[in-house]
C-alpha cells in the first residue's frame, strides 16, 4: 500500500513536471516567463556566435526583455545539427535558432531536405559581403583576370571554399556569371584555414567576410572584388562585381528563426525586442568595428527577401530535391518489422534454442524496446518522463525481472530518475527534451 502511495505521488509530480511548459502561457503581456534559448549552430568565436552574444548583450544591458537570452554552441556537419534540434523544438518561442544562409546552402547542398520552409522567420538582422581574394602576389589582378583563366582552362584555377557554405554558393555564382567558367573547387574549411590554404599557394581564390580581409589583409592577401551591390566605404579601391560586368552579389545576413508552429504573439515579441535592440548605440557601434552593416527585415518585406534568396540558390543548387523520397517513413517500417518479428520468434519460443543463447535473447529485445522508446518521442510526441517511466521497467521485464516487486521496484526508479533527469537538463543544463 505504502508503495503504491509512492508510486502515485511520483506520477502527480511528473505530471506537474511535464504540464509546467504549457503554464507558460504565449500571449501579450507575457511572453517570456523562462529563458529563451538562442541555439547557435556553430562553435564559439565565430561570426555568428560573436553576433548572437552582441545581440544578447545589448539586450541584456538596455533591458529589452524580462527574461534573458541563452546563448546555446551546437555546432556540427555545418550548422545542420543545431538547425535540426531548433526545427523539432517545441514551438513555444522558448527555442530560437540564429543561422545565415547556412539555412538555405545546407538545403541545396544536400547537406539536409529542409530549409526555411521548415521553421517561422522571425527577422533578418545586419548583413556583410564576401570579399574575393588571392594572394598579395598572384597573378591575378582583376575578378576578369580570374574568371578569363578558368574559363580558358577549366579546372585549373583552385578556388578555396567550405563545402555546402556560401563561400561554396558564391564560386558556384560566379561561375555561372562567367559563362564558361570551371573552377576547380577545393574544400579548405574556415576562414582561417582558407587563408593560410591561400597564403601557402595551396589554393588560387577564396572569399572572405569582410572583417575577416580586414585582419588577413596585412598577411599576404590581397581583395580583387566585392560582392555587393556597391562599394564598401572601407575598400573604396575594391570593385564590386557588378562593375565589372558579373552580376553577382553574396549578402550574409542575420536570421532569427523559430520553429514551424511558434504562435504569432511569441514571434512578434521576439522581432520587436531585435528591432529595439538594432536601433542601440552600442549596437550601432559594435557593426561598425566588425564591418557589418544594418538591416532589419520582419513580416512581409522579410518573406519576400527570403524568397528572393531561395530563387537564387535554387539556380546554382548542387542537387534537386524534385522527386525525392522520404525516408524517414520507409526507415521507420523497417525498423518495427524486424523488431516485431524478433518479438513474435521470441514468444514462439523459436529463439530459446541452444543457437540462440538467453543473452542474444535479451538483447535483442532490449534493443527493440530502446527503438520503441525512441519512436514514441521523436515520431509520436511522446514526452520525454513518460516514455522514459515506460522504459525503464519495460527494459527491466526484457532483461529478465519477473517478480511484482522487482517490477513495482523498478517502476518506481523510472520515475524517479525520468523526474530527476528531466529537472537537470532543461532547469539546470538548459537542453531541450521531447
Amino acid at each position: 500500500m505504502r508503495l503504491l502511495k509512492s508510486v502515485f505521488s511520483i506520477v502527480a509530480i511528473a505530471v506537474v513536471l511535464t504540464s509546467c511548459d504549457d503554464g507558460w502561457e504565449v500571449s501579450e503581456g507575457v511572453f517570456p516567463r523562462k529563458p529563451i534559448k538562442v541555439v547557435v549552430p556553430f562553435g564559439p568565436g565565430g561570426d555568428s556566435d560573436t553576433f548572437a552574444r552582441i545581440m544578447q548583450k545589448t539586450i541584456r544591458d538596455h533591458e529589452l526583455l524580462p527574461e534573458p537570452l541563452v546563448i546555446l554552441n551546437v555546432p556540427g556537419a555545418g550548422g545542420t545539427i543545431g538547425s535540426r534540434r531548433v526545427r523539432d523544438a517545441t514551438p513555444d518561442g522558448y527555442t530560437i535558432l540564429n543561422l545565415h544562409e547556412g539555412i538555405l546552402t545546407s538545403k541545396y547542398a544536400g547537406r539536409v531536405s529542409y530549409g526555411p520552409e521548415a521553421f517561422r522567420p522571425i527577422a533578418a538582422t545586419a548583413l556583410s559581403n564576401l570579399v574575393i581574394c588571392v594572394r598579395e602576389e598572384s597573378s591575378y589582378q582583376t575578378l576578369r583576370d580570374l574568371l578569363e583563366s578558368a574559363a580558358e582552362k577549366p579546372d585549373s584555377v583552385l578556388f578555396g571554399m567550405a563545402q555546402g557554405t556560401p563561400t561554396h554558393f558564391a564560386g558556384r555564382q560566379l561561375e555561372k556569371a562567367g559563362g564558361k567558367v570551371k573552377f576547380r573547387m577545393v574544400a579548405s574549411g574556415g576562414g582561417a584555414k582558407r587563408r593560410n590554404d591561400l597564403v601557402g599557394e595551396h589554393i588560387d581564390a577564396t572569399p572572405f567576410s569582410l572583417a575577416e580581409y580586414m585582419v588577413f589583409k596585412e598577411g599576404g592577401v590581397r581583395a580583387i572584388c566585392y560582392l555587393a551591390a556597391e562599394r564598401h566605404p572601407d575598400l573604396p579601391e575594391v570593385p564590386t562585381a557588378g562593375e565589372l560586368g558579373y552580376d553577382v552579389v553574396m549578402p550574409h545576413v542575420h536570421y532569427w528563426w523559430a520553429p514551424k508552429s511558434t504562435p504569432d504573439a511569441a514571434v512578434e515579441k521576439i522581432a520587436s525586442v531585435l528591432k529595439a535592440a538594432m536601433e542601440t548605440d552600442y549596437l550601432s557601434g559594435k557593426l561598425a568595428e566588425t564591418k557589418t552593416e544594418p538591416l532589419f527585415l520582419r513580416g512581409a518585406a522579410l518573406e519576400k527577401h527570403l524568397a528572393k534568396r531561395e530563387d537564387e540558390f535554387q539556380d546554382i543548387a548542387l542537387v534537386s530535391y524534385e522527386g525525392l523520397p522520404d525516408p524517414v517513413m520507409p526507415m521507420l517500417v523497417i525498423v518495427v518489422f524486424l523488431g516485431g518479428l524478433i518479438a513474435f520468434r521470441w514468444f514462439k519460443g523459436r529463439v530459446s534454442s541452444v543457437n540462440a543463447p538467453v543473452v542474444w535473447r535479451h538483447g535483442a529485445l532490449s534493443c527493440l524496446v530502446l527503438t520503441l522508446y525512441v519512436i514514441s518521442m521523436q515520431i509520436a510526441g511522446v514526452s520525454y518522463v513518460f516514455a522514459t517511466m515506460a522504459f525503464i521497467p519495460a527494459l527491466a521485464f526484457m532483461g529478465g525481472a519477473r517478480s511484482k516487486r522487482s517490477i513495482a521496484t523498478v517502476a518506481v526508479l523510472g520515475m524517479v530518475l525520468a523526474c530527476a533527469c528531466f529537472c537537470i537538463f532543461t532547469k539546470v543544463l538548459v537542453i531541450d527534451l521531447p
